[in-house]
């Protein structure tokens, strides 16, 4: 995608540009202290496929900071933006930043920045960002458990860019440390987290279902169907009474390839002789949960 390369005042004066345009020119803009960008041209960049406006503004100013000092690296939520890992809507908007060294006392403007004795950073499209085990255990001061539930399966699933990482990888770094905010949300978290999720709201699903007294829903069970010679695997179900639950997007409905073949998956199901239940962000909960009890008391799992 193209977005503009953030530079210092030295580099401005290498390029030609004087400090009074700097401070005068509407195609100069300050994105932090000491670094500004050309807002024509822009430049470039690697970017993953799904990356949107929002990911390039969060690229430009952890590129800035970097610029102010290189051993920056992007953690908390500005790493899980550049993930692509979710939060909620009222996730700190500030650049944050982390550096290796616990003595580090530089202060940052228009930044937030953290201290890490053990500091590991992984390459993302060209920006150094903390792991995301790191990111796992860092962020379970700042989020609830269902919401560090969402952001793990989204790491370790196909969610965006990944797996980015395993369950394991972040049950270790857990245990690695000795002193860690959040520890009881992190524990209950991760023995939570599913691979192989699709999206977050089957996450939330999933756990509406478990925090509603049902037991707890298995993810993409294997279903041969005859009729297509195929094996399926729903987002999410019951095998032993052959209960399936669907959770459809949008673009299940927007989509005509994609509603029929969602038509052509339902009818495979249902000749093998499992319930689909199909749910979408308007479904009424109540109706929903009415639906899962009723089969899971019928076959006498409750």
């Amino acid at each position: 995608m193209r977005a503009p390369v953030p530079f210092s005042r030295a580099e401005a004066a290498a390029r030609g540009v004087t400090r009074h345009k700097l401070l005068t020119s509407s195609r100069y803009v300050q994105v932090t202290h000491g670094m500004w960008i050309d807002t024509e041209p822009e430049t470039d960049i690697i970017a993953p496929i799904w990356a949107d406006d929002d990911w390039a503004r969060d690229q430009v100013r952890l590129t800035a900071g970097i610029g102010i000092d290189p051993r920056s690296v992007g953690c908390n939520v500005t790493a899980a933006r550049l993930y692509g890992l979710p939060l909620p809507g009222s996730a700190d908007k500030r650049l944050h930043v982390a550096l290796g060294e616990m003595n580090a006392s530089r202060r940052r403007r228009d930044a937030v920045l953290h201290r890490y004795v053990r500091l590991r950073a992984d390459d993302f499209f060209g920006l150094p960002l903390i792991s995301v085990p790191q990111l796992f255990a860092e962020l379970a001061g700042v989020l609830t458990t269902e919401q560090l539930v969402e952001l793990g399966d989204a790491a370790v699933g196909r969610w965006q860019c990944g797996p980015l990482t395993t369950i394991a990888e972040i049950r270790a770094e857990l245990a690695a440390r000795s002193r860690l905010v959040g520890r009881q949300t992190a524990q209950k978290a991760i023995e939570l987290v599913r691979e192989d999720v699709d999206s977050p709201p089957e996450t939330r699903l999933r756990l509406q279902l478990i925090a509603a007294g049902f037991p707890e829903p298995s993810v993409h069970p294997a279903v041969y169907c005859g009729l297509i010679d195929s094996v399926l695997h729903p987002d999410m179900g019951y095998p032993a009474i052959r209960f399936a639950i669907e959770y459809e997007g949008d673009h299940h409905r927007t989509s005509p390839s994609q509603f029929a073949e969602d038509n052509r998956r339902i009818a495979a199901l249902e000749a093998e002789g499992w319930f689909v239940l199909r749910v979408s962000k308007r479904s009424n909960w109540a109706d929903i949960r009415r639906i899962v009890e009723y089969h899971l008391r019928r076959a006498g799992l409750l």
